[in-house]
């Protein structure tokens, strides 16, 4: 119970300092018991806050609000990750253990952690070789809405520019690679797509492709944006 009221505290401090007018705090549906344990704490703490479903995490941040989300289901873990701008948000989010993408997702952003105040580790920016960092942001500029990097271009030069990397001998953790594709922007889905690339692709597995996209001085070009990074 003592660790309880700490989270509780926590949590209704960083709601109660933030400089937004607008408050809310989100739920789910079929409250869990670690729900109904914290609720009542922050109510009691910041009685001025709305309390809605987590359903409304995305248009909440976008209107603005200050949101705590108490431990969000995967389908709005993966909303969050895809259409929250976390340059711009003020989101507080409490997670249920084993969801590593959303949990990616905010340590690629460098979201501060509760209770340490410290934000998350932003090193794989740097373990990255600048010319893996130019690389890799090229094919998020192609993507389509829908195919992203599963199928069609988006596919076609992802692909093509990790094995042009690959054969290169330019090395990396797949991890730090990921991490900072949702730096990027890249959606969930694509940031497990390129992971299950890089590892086909590590493993000389074969994957078929469309025409070649990239130019013949790609790596040239890759390598002179590179040295201003």
């Amino acid at each position: 119970m003592g660790e309880q009221r700490s989270a509780v505290g926590f949590l209704a401090n960083w709601l109660e300092t933030s400089p937004r007018p607008d408050k809310s705090i989100l739920v789910s549906p079929k409250s869990s018991e670690v729900e109904e344990q914290t609720l009542p704490g922050l109510l009691a703490c910041c009685p001025d806050a709305e309390t809605e479903y987590l359903s409304q995490t995305v248009s909440k941040v976008a209107a603005g609000h200050s949101v705590i989300a108490l431990y969000p289901e995967e389908k709005i873990a993966e909303s969050i990750v895809d259409r929250v701008d976390p340059t711009t948000a003020d989101l507080c989010i409490t997670l249920w253990p084993g969801f590593d993408q959303l949990e990616m997702w905010l340590e690629a952003h460098g979201a501060i952690q509760l209770p340490s105040g410290m934000p998350a580790d932003t090193s794989f920016i740097e373990r990255l070789d600048p010319v893996v960092r130019v690389a890799i942001a090229r094919p998020h500029d192609v993507m389509s809405e829908h195919g992203g990097i599963r199928n069609g271009r988006g596919k076609d030069e992802i692909v093509q520019t990790l094995r042009l990397l690959h054969k290169n001998g330019y090395t990396y953790r797949r991890h730090d690679l990921q991490l900072f594709a949702y730096r990027l922007g890249y959606r969930q889905r694509d940031v497990e797509q390129l992971g299950t690339y890089v590892d086909s692709i590590r493993e000389n597995r074969r994957l078929q492709t469309g025409p070649d996209r990239l130019r013949p001085d790609i790596l040239d070009l890759w390598k002179s944006e590179a040295e201003d990074l």
